[in-house]
């Protein structure tokens, strides 16, 4: 993650962002599940909107727009 670089996320109506679709391997079964989280480093992040409003309009979730930046080093 660059500091002072624009990202866009995947929320959903509780603001949770779009973590990664776990994918489960055991005995030819394959399991796909959705997972949400509230700590931007393990959201998945998206360097163009394009690719986020595709994800987005799959799961009926919006897309945000955000700033990574550490405090101290050019954060207000």
């Amino acid at each position: 993650m660059e500091i002072g670089k624009y990202y866009y996320v995947v929320v959903n109506n509780e603001n949770r962002m779009f973590m990664e679709e776990v994918v489960v391997y055991g005995d030819n079964h394959t399991e796909r599940s959705v997972t949400t989280t509230l700590e931007t480093e393990r959201a998945e992040l998206f360097d163009t909107y394009k690719h986020a409003k595709e994800l987005a309009d799959t799961y009926g979730f919006k897309v945000k727009k955000i700033r990574s930046d550490i405090l101290g080093l050019g954060s207000r």
